[in-house]
């Protein structure tokens, strides 16, 4: 049995042990939950409340608005976050359980390796991913990045299990019952990680298959139901591009200014095309003139042109010039400045991935605090002489970040196993790497900021690319 590839096993739950052999142990998942759980908390106690940020401020105003704000977050988060911080109006409730969610998700995928006796690398993921610096500091915040991120990773872990197997344990169930949500549901990109859900019923027979139907059904229903009650008003990606090229193709370029004003116009060389179209100068710098436009303008985010107080705060444009600008964008600016449009690309991207991107400060909380009706208190505990420790190995941690952080080993993998899945014609593996290369194809496309948390969820993904590697290379 042994020596028999995984694909071609067919399993069932009455006719197989569940053994940790093959889908990991309780046992093992509940020693590496008690060391990443006390490692997580521990940090929440030192940082007590956690870390709070303009996003997460966000969140909680809606949520203590009662729908008069909107945060532009989905409708899973929304209910999350009332749920956990509504009833006690402590923002640490809603950070311990997120927290501990990714350390459950993490000990999963952890138990499953050293179960399969791969202890070395099991410790390795364990130092370099799941007990970083920065994983728990961002595990720690209340934004819905770390938490995607992880959930993601642990639900396609989960897939490529039981699509190996045939048929899912109970073990298996309950992790992808839980991640189901958080890595489809908590962020709209998300959707994307419902395809591989679904088409994994295809892998599974009988019980199995009833199983994961009711899982996806529950779910599925539960958030168009959130949704019929709490409409979400989740920004659009292909808004905040056009909002964000735009703007910056507005700026003055002084060569492109200078073959502009040739005064030979029977020379072919002169660009004569200008580059922005006139209705696309007539709404912008009827916002604010042009040079007030470039004031508030950044190179690798879009915040300042949107959500600063005195800035132009293009999300608030009427809808009829918003659509009239994606369509001046769409049919003439963007193929008019193609080059310019793919070296942004380009620039906010490695920005994100070199971990460039700003983050929330460790001591920013009391600033969203005095904003809600929270009761939190800051620093609880006192605990200022490990507050500094921490303090130290997060500084070291942040200065070592374009190698550190940056998700090298994770896109390497993704490449590395895409590849081989295509060459050998392997469902499984395809069904692993196909969505997680629509995102960050996705991330390329539309980020309209260079945030490394959107790209977190490649740093966590080796722990679920490992396994599918191993597989193909020794079969």
């Amino acid at each position: 049995m042994a020596s028999t590839p995984l694909t071609h096993r067919l399993h069932s739950p009455s006719s197989t042990n569940d053994s940790p052999r093959r889908v990991g142990s309780w046992t093992s998942l509940l020693i590496f939950w008690a060391l990443l759980g006390t490692v997580y908390l521990g940090w929440l106690v030192v940082f007590w409340p956690g870390v709070l940020g303009e996003d997460s401020a966000a969140i909680l105003m809606e949520v203590d608005g009662d729908g008069e704000f909107r945060s532009g977050k989905s409708v899973l988060w929304y209910y999350f976050v009332k749920w956990t911080y509504g009833p006690t109006h402590l923002v640490e409730v809603p950070i311990a359980i997120l927290m501990l969610l990714c350390a459950f998700f993490f000990a999963r995928m952890l138990a499953w390796y050293w179960d399969q006796k791969r202890h070395g690398l099991c410790l390795f993921l364990l130092i370099y991913i799941c007990a970083a610096p920065h994983m728990v500091y961002f595990a720690g915040t209340l934004y819905p990045d770390a938490i995607f991120a992880v959930a993601a990773t642990a639900l396609l872990f989960e897939i490529w299990i039981l699509c190996s197997e045939r048929w899912v344990s109970w073990l298996s169930l309950c992790v992808f019952t839980i991640a189901l949500p958080f890595a489809v549901f908590v962020r709209p990109n998300g959707i994307i990680f419902l395809v591989p859900a679904l088409l994994a019923l295809l892998f599974v027979h009988g019980k199995s298959r009833h199983l994961l139907t009711a899982v996806l059904g529950l779910w599925c229903a539960a958030i168009y139901a959130g949704a019929h009650f709490h409409h979400s008003t989740t920004q659009s990606a292909t808004r905040s591009l056009v909002l964000f090229e735009t703007v910056k193709l507005m700026q003055p370029r002084a060569m492109n200014e200078f073959w502009q004003k040739m005064p030979d116009m029977n020379d072919p060389w002169v660009l004569r095309e200008p580059k922005l179209t006139p209705r696309t100068l007539e709404i912008l710098e009827g916002r604010l003139p042009g040079k007030r436009l470039s004031d508030f303008s950044d190179p690798v985010y879009w915040d300042m042109r949107v959500f600063d107080p005195v800035g132009p705060q293009l999300l608030t444009l009427p809808e009829a010039q918003a659509e009239e600008l994606e369509h001046e964008f769409f049919h003439h600016n963007l193929w008019q400045n193609l080059p310019d449009v793919i070296a942004s690309r380009v620039n906010v991207f490695l920005s994100a991935t070199l971990a460039q991107g700003g983050f929330p400060a460790l001591n920013y909380s009391p600033y969203v605090l005095r904003r809600i009706t929270a009761t939190s208190q800051m620093r609880r505990f006192g605990m200022s002489t490990a507050e500094q420790m921490l303090r130290t190995v997060h500084r070291l941690s942040y200065g070592w970040r374009w190698l550190l952080w940056a998700p090298w080993l994770g896109l390497g993998l993704l490449m590395l196993v895409a590849l081989q899945g295509t060459r050998r014609k392997d469902g499984s593996a395809l069904l692993i790497c196909i969505p997680t290369i629509l995102q960050l194809f996705a991330i390329f496309a539309f980020a309209s900021a260079g945030e490394y948390r959107y790209l977190l969820l490649f740093f966590t993904r080796p722990l679920a690319l490992f396994p599918v590697y191993f597989r193909m290379r020794n079969t």
